[in-house]
């Protein structure tokens, strides 16, 4: 039965579904408010996502008769599904996380890809031309990033000679964050600029591309269902942004400052809010970029970042 608590309470409140919900609506709030600064607006509250979200669950839930219908209402329960499994599977609180896994960063890869093919599958059901058109982007735009994306971590990997999230934690727990390794300093700039198109965040938002495709394979979802997918950027958001914390910058370390134990979870929370400011200022100081030319990018400059750091770990 203790076993069961713990799972339960580990898959619901902390670090899953409640956790995940509250810290990354609360980020993307931030993010939000800090946009309209840059932009020389007020902004919306920070606290703007938990109102948006409410009021989409009070809204009325359309499905376009087009529509088919169960992968159309699925698709976001399963990608939200898989973010969440992503935050059990590696340290938030401590070097050990909520579940374990041999290969976790394997499998952790392949969880990130879910909410993608999800978008895909949902777009797809939609049965409208937006939504076909911004999934036909989506998967393209998938092809070229997430290369870069997975060689960047494989050149963690092969530095540190591990697979498992909590050994890549340990090893800079002993040895120094990774972050300040130069021969990972190209990887690194990699994986931000992938991560920045693994979120849809510009200049990479190309699969929905409000101006040009209205919301890209979200257009027809509506009520709650939107707000699922709303949570799911969200919780994403952490997820990603967290991982990278993990493999460069030390993940979760607590701390004593004048006799009081700061717990690892703090910690990590700062370590993605820095993160998360830088990809917010990346967005808003650049344009969105043509489906080729993103696409140019990173089978080219990407690639070299990643292949770079590969020749200079295992030389």
């Amino acid at each position: 039965m203790v076993g069961v608590a713990e799972f339960l309470f580990s898959t619901l409140i902390f670090p899953g579904l409640l956790f995940a919900a509250a810290v990354g609506l609360l980020y993307i709030g931030i993010d939000r408010k800090i946009t309209g600064r840059l932009q020389h607006r007020v902004g919306p509250p920070i606290w703007q996502e938990f109102l948006d979200f409410g009021k989409l669950l009070t809204k009325e839930d359309i499905t376009p008769a087009a529509a088919q219908g169960a992968i159309f209402d699925f698709a976001p329960v399963v990608a939200l599904g898989a973010v969440v499994t992503v935050l059990l599977l590696f340290p938030v609180n401590s070097v050990q996380p909520a579940l374990q896994s041999v290969a976790d960063l394997i499998v952790i890869i392949y969880l990130l890809n879910i909410p993608a093919i999800s978008m895909m599958l949902g777009g797809y059901a939609s049965g409208t031309p937006f939504g076909a058109v911004g999934a036909w982007r989506y998967v393209v735009q998938l092809f070229s990033y997430e290369l870069v994306f997975v060689l960047a971590i494989l050149s963690v990997v092969a530095r540190v000679g591990s697979l498992s999230v909590s050994g890549v934690v340990g090893y800079q727990l002993a040895n120094g964050w990774l972050l300040f390794d130069p021969r990972l300093w190209p990887a690194f700039i990699a994986v931000v600029i992938a991560a920045q198109a693994k979120l849809l965040r510009v200049p990479f938002d190309i699969p929905e591309a409000h101006t040009e495709i209205v919301h890209g394979p979200l257009t027809e979802y509506s009520g709650p269902k939107l707000a699922v997918w709303r949570l799911v950027y969200c919780v994403e958001t952490l997820a990603v942004l967290g991982l990278l914390v993990n493999l460069f910058l030390g993940g979760p370390v607590s701390h004593t400052i004048a006799g009081v134990t700061i717990p690892g979870v703090v910690d990590f929370l700062v370590k993605v809010f820095a993160l998360l400011l830088v990809t917010t200022v990346m967005r808003n100081v650049m344009a969105r970029l043509r489906i080729d030319r993103a696409l140019r990018f990173f089978w080219t400059y990407g690639l070299l970042l990643v292949a770079v750091s590969l020749v200079l770990v295992v030389v």
